[in-house]
């Protein structure tokens, strides 16, 4: 299977979008708890919050579920295991030690008024985790924050190896997957609902539903004849999207007041984030198979700028929030603000060998490179 250059792209879309989504959520007061709140709830904040919401980590895990396909078929599952210490569990660790603390100094005071050093917080941060699990991430305490992905990600891949094991050599499998047809792609948003009843819950979903994602991802999007499909049934599964997201998060959720449909819990949550999933993908494969240096860029940033960008994004948006400006020019002011910090911070850290490792930038692929990126291309 050779490259999908549309998967690189789709991924540092997904990445990049988080900056717009996470400052959305502060000014969502009142429906997303988040380390600094505006004092001005915007409804077009949490219209962008509720469309998001449903798709974004789905895709992330599809993909990389997909990315593991690519890695298996040139790496052993040895050498697999081993890749996924070094480039999730370690920088993990490294983001749990150089950023989460800062996130966690803003979010206290913010919210508790807390006028001591960053010592004094990083203390808090790390001796607070004895009180599990009564801990209050937003409030300073102990908490993994957005890199609870990351932390997901190592042990889905890890359990999904035994699953992938197991039936990779199946033909019948594979041959039911290749003759999937459209409505019972579709209907695959049920399993992933119903796990959601089941397991430790994260931004819409179940670990064990993320765990289902990543598996149609390597399973699923892993066969060309349904990549194939899905840009066939492209605008379909587009305007099914945008009906879903207009009709049930908009009008129904926010307009006419059933937050529930906010939640995994939700049936139509589910199906308009997987049906968002079967969209994007229908459409990358349609118009972002290609490549420049740009995108080069991008693909090779967009895990490191995961890591750091929410630390960044909370101290901006701490002080952002002083001023007595307009939400919308605070708005903006947070999010190019952040984008170009931790775009700036990035370009600091590629360039310090010990620190680079850390936050899983290799200098070069041991390994010739397909698709076995799990957030992003290593820089080179």
């Amino acid at each position: 299977m050779g490259r999908l250059l549309y998967i690189d792209n789709l991924r540092w879309m997904c990445i990049l979008m988080l900056f717009p989504i996470h400052t959305a959520f502060i000014f969502s007061q009142g429906w997303f708890g988040y380390y600094v709140s505006s004092d001005s709830p915007s409804t077009a904040a949490l219209g962008l919050a509720v469309a998001s919401e449903p798709w974004i980590m789905p895709l992330l895990f599809c993909i990389a579920g997909l990315s593991a396909k690519f890695a298996l078929q040139k790496r052993t599952p040895g050498v697999y295991l081993k890749e996924r210490f070094t480039k999730l569990l370690v920088p993990f660790l490294a983001g749990m030690v150089f950023i989460c603390p800062v996130i966690a100094y803003y979010a206290l005071r913010f919210h508790t008024g807390y006028t001591g050093t960053f010592a004094g917080a990083f203390v808090h941060f790390f001796s607070s985790i004895q009180n599990f699990p009564d801990l209050h991430g937003i409030w300073g305490d102990f908490s993994v924050d957005h890199l609870w992905f990351i932390l997901s990600l190592f042990l889905i891949s890890v359990v999904a190896l035994g699953v992938i094991l197991l039936v990779q050599r199946q033909a019948r499998v594979h041959l039911m997957v290749e003759n999937g047809s459209l409505p019972a792609l579709v209907l695959l948003f049920v399993p992933v609902w119903l796990l959601n009843f089941v397991g430790i819950y994260e931004s819409g979903y179940t670990l064990v539903s993320y765990f289902a994602l990543f598996l149609f991802g390597y399973f699923l999007f892993g066969v060309e004849a349904i990549r194939a499909r899905l840009e066939d049934y492209r605008a379909v599964l587009l305007a099914a999207w945008m009906v879903l997201t207009i009709g049930g998060m908009w009008v129904y959720g926010i307009i006419l007041g059933h937050p529930e449909v906010f939640w995994g819990y939700s049936p139509l949550f589910v199906v308009t984030g997987w049906t968002g999933v079967l969209a994007l993908m229908g459409w990358g494969r349609h118009l972002l198979e290609g490549t420049n240096s740009f995108t080069a860029y991008m693909s090779a940033a967009s895990y490191p700028v995961y890591i750091i960008h929410q630390g960044v994004l909370v101290a901006i948006a701490y002080y952002v929030l002083m001023f007595a400006i307009p939400a919308a020019l605070q708005f903006a002011i947070i999010m190019i603000l952040s984008i170009l910090l931790t775009f700036a911070c990035y370009e600091i850290v590629r360039r310090i060998p010990v620190v680079r490792q850390l936050f899983g930038i290799a200098r070069s692929p041991k390994i010739p490179v397909r698709e076995d990126e799990i957030i992003g291309q290593q820089s080179r």
